[in-house]
């Protein structure tokens, strides 16, 4: 169970700024001590999930947060926790506009595109610069719903002919290099490469083939993200999806 320590700062009457703080949270660690690897958070996703959107709505109902950042603050949270592995903190507060403050490589980028078998989510971040990221690339975790919402039986096959993909090996408890070409079943893998020449104005390509569940020679469907090139790395959009 989380457990907080909540600390009210009053800098002005019209602001009031709330900071839920992390204190020795079983949440961002495992059994052995260790912080939570991508398997973990994959497994406690939806339920914090839930809990993020079970508290804007008190905060929001509080007058803590305005209803139109919603969205914002919830990707906000939620990039933190890929990135912090649950050890970051839970931001409340009144501040009219601070969302804009946040880094795109801060927030998690919902993508969703309609397929012949259902709908196809990809879970990313904003950005991805390599000499300014606490994970090991550019986080992917994908899905297939029907439309009902419930999962769609398949895998996925990443590929990119440039830069390469880490996945996360469970049985070793320990990040891998897979190269330019991995299969899995949707579960978070990273792309990386090196930091590109500044202001070549480039874009990388990461292309998508969702696969039948038991035969990976058949390609059910298939889709692409297009990163653009930003300083030393790459920025997405809700339009990086075709």
């Amino acid at each position: 169970m989380r457990n907080f320590r909540t600390r009210t700062l009053g800098f002005t009457a019209a602001l009031l700024a709330c900071w839920l703080c992390l204190s020795g949270c079983a949440l961002a660690f495992g059994e052995t001590g260790e912080l939570l690897s991508p398997d973990d958070l994959t497994r406690l996703q939806p339920a914090y999930e839930k809990f993020v959107n079970e508290l804007a709505d008190l905060i929001i109902a509080r007058g803590l947060l305005p209803a139109d950042q919603r969205d914002a603050w919830f990707r906000y949270q939620m990039g933190d926790y890929f990135q912090n592995g649950g050890y970051g903190m839970i931001a409340a507060m009144y501040s009219p506009d601070l969302l804009e403050l946040a880094r795109p490589q801060d927030s998690l980028l919902r993508l969703e595109k309609p397929t012949p078998h259902g709908t196809l989510r990809i879970d990313t971040l904003g950005a991805y610069d390599p000499l300014d990221a606490t994970l090991p690339g550019l986080m992917l975790e994908a899905s297939l719903t029907d439309a009902q919402g419930l999962p769609v039986a398949c895998r996925f096959r990443w590929h990119c002919e440039q830069g390469g993909f880490i996945a996360w090996d469970s049985l070793n408890a320990a990040e891998v290099n897979v190269g330019n070409s991995f299969t899995n079943d949707g579960r978070i893998c990273y792309w990386t490469d090196q930091p590109p020449a500044p202001d070549s104005g480039g874009v990388w390509v990461i292309d998508l083939d969702i696969l039948s569940p038991t035969d990976d020679a058949a390609v059910l469907s298939s889709a692409s993200l297009t990163l653009t090139q930003q300083g030393t790395g790459w920025a997405l959009d809700y339009q990086a999806l075709q």
